[in-house]
């Protein structure tokens, strides 16, 4: 797969930085995330990546890293990085091995941070990593479960989606409502894509293709909200499709009710199975409508 040439220079920068500051330091280098995806839109995208190292970094180089970040977050002409650094062992043994170490959040270096280190990010390194440096990762015999990667999701109904509705719907009879930025609309609905076509076959797509999914998946009548929040990540310049900010938070709100409780309904049952929604459509489908 080609890559976006920003991306490629973003990750071209990143590696003379870190050569720079700690030589050998890094010897593989994968992007995940809409890099990886085919879905990187300038402006909008962080380059999202893992870090491989021979062993755990020690303070000299963790102060190294933190160094390189500051320098590439001022930098106006890289997107903003976010990712993870892990060891060879770590990158075979999972998340599950490791809940915390080095990453990276909104181009901030964090020495010690759970972000990114999760099921979903070793699904895309699985699936589709791009290798900039080192060995390809499908060789690297990098950990994969999807039992794993199902109860994590399922977590995540939970554990961020149910709480995130719960208080954008508590504001509505407060003084001021909430009225939902864009970022927000596209987040929410290509998110809630996203989980419920992971839950469905196993594998994580592009928000865009998650977008795409939900077409072609749910009922007729959250084709415009889904429609919008494509609108928003691959046309933010084309008009609106609601006449106003307040129906179409309303029309956000509505299809996360929805989406969370057809995802927390299907899921997968007690042998690991996956059941198919009765609104789901095959990768097949999918592939196609791309």
């Amino acid at each position: 797969m080609t890559v976006h040439p920003l991306a490629r220079r973003a990750a071209d920068a990143y590696l003379a930085a870190v050569d720079d500051a700690a030589p050998d330091l890094v010897e593989a280098l994968y992007l995940v995330g809409s890099a990886a995806l085919d879905d990187f839109r300038p402006g909008l995208s962080d380059l999202d990546f893992v870090a491989v190292m021979a062993s755990r970094a020690g303070d000299d180089a963790l102060a190294s890293l933190a160094e390189v970040h500051v320098r590439l977050h001022e930098a106006v002409h890289v997107p903003g990085l976010d990712g993870l650094y892990a060891t060879w062992d770590e990158l075979r043994s999972g998340p599950v091995a490791r809940a915390e170490g080095p990453c990276v959040e909104g181009g901030r270096f964090v020495r010690s941070g759970r972000r990114y280190r999760d099921p979903m990010t070793w699904c895309v390194l699985r699936d589709a990593a791009v290798t900039v440096r080192g060995p390809l990762c499908a060789g690297t015999g990098a950990w994969r479960d999807p039992g794993c990667l199902d109860r994590w999701l399922d977590a995540s109904i939970d554990g961020h989606w149910r709480p995130w509705l719960s208080r954008v719907l508590a504001t509505l009879s407060g003084d001021e409502p909430v009225l939902l930025a864009d970022g927000d609309v596209e987040g929410a609905v290509l998110g809630l894509c996203r989980l419920h076509y992971a839950l469905a076959t196993g594998r994580v797509p592009s928000k865009s293709g998650a977008g795409l999914y939900g077409l072609i998946a749910f009922p007729a009548e959250w084709r415009p909200v889904v429609e919008e929040a494509l609108r928003i990540r691959r046309e933010p310049s084309a008009a609106p499709g609601y006449p106003d900010p307040r129906s179409r938070r309303d029309a956000v709100l509505a299809f996360a009710g929805f989406a969370v409780a057809d995802a927390a309904a299907f899921g997968s049952d007690a042998r690991g199975r996956r059941r198919r929604s009765r609104f789901t459509a095959s990768p097949a489908e999918i592939d196609h409508g791309r």
